[in-house]
């Protein structure tokens, strides 16, 4: 099942399948006589990566995904009794040349600085890091970074988000927590841990639309004439969710 998702999933990625149109059409031009379908199959993926190139054209979906829930607000009155701060791994590479902070992802970075910001808040809360292969080099740069080894507990056994819900309400069992994620991330986390009966406050971070006010305007716009390289981590992280969304959906986990 987890291998099946993983294989969909990424058949599905925009970037992807404009690379593999690409490579079917080039093929086609090369090695067979339908050099109509070729040149047709090569316009079809020509048009996906200018799509890509520009990433005005996804911004209002990312846009519906990230602002789904607002950021971490320390002030709020709802806090106490809250034992547990869990953040998501979100890529890192072990290193012995790089420091900690280094070996991770710009995501897993981002999640971590936001755990990090709410942990020097609730100085009581119990510091859980979720990811099976990111979890030791989150622990390390999070040690590195001044967190209370004793604070610190790791789930390393889940493989993706939904075995992540389950894992983690085996260990908190009834209480609640407060979760750091990406923020286009963050609506299928809240679906599945909801599922799974976790109360759960959510703490978005690592956002690819940045607003400047609660007031800035839907993010249609942003079109710049010339192409730049956002598109598709946008494009592919969006499609990802969705089809994450409809394949919880279709499998009961949400």
């Amino acid at each position: 099942m987890f291998l099946l998702k993983k294989i969909v999933g990424g058949l599905m990625s925009p970037y992807e399948v404009s690379l593999i149109l690409l490579g079917i059409g080039l093929l086609m031009l090369w090695f067979t006589s339908k050099i109509r379908w070729a040149k047709g199959i090569i316009t079809v993926s020509a048009f996906g990566f200018i799509l890509l190139s520009y990433p005005g054209w996804w911004n209002f979906l990312v846009e519906r995904l990230e602002y789904q829930y607002p950021v971490f607000d320390a002030d709020r009155n709802d806090l106490d009794g809250i034992h547990w701060i869990v953040v998501f791994g979100g890529g890192s590479v072990k290193s012995d040349v790089l420091p900690t902070t280094s070996q991770l992802g710009p995501a897993a970075l981002a999640r971590l600085s936001e755990g990090m910001r709410i942990a020097r808040i609730l100085t009581a809360a119990k510091f859980m890091i979720s990811g099976d292969t990111d979890a030791a080099v989150l622990k390390s740069a999070a040690l590195d970074l001044g967190i209370d080894p004793n604070r610190i507990v790791i789930e390393d056994k889940a493989k993706d988000t939904a075995q992540q819900a389950v894992e983690i309400k085996r260990i908190v069992k009834n209480d609640r927590i407060i979760l750091v994620t990406s923020a286009i991330h963050m609506p299928r986390s809240m679906a599945l841990f909801n599922k799974q009966g976790i109360e759960t406050v959510p703490a978005p971070a690592d956002f690819y639309i940045r607003h400047t006010n609660l007031e800035s305007a839907p993010s249609w716009g942003g079109f710049r004439f010339y192409p730049s390289s956002g598109g598709g981590p946008r494009a592919d992280s969006m499609v990802h969710e969705y089809v994450g969304l409809l394949w919880a959906k279709v499998w009961g986990q949400i």
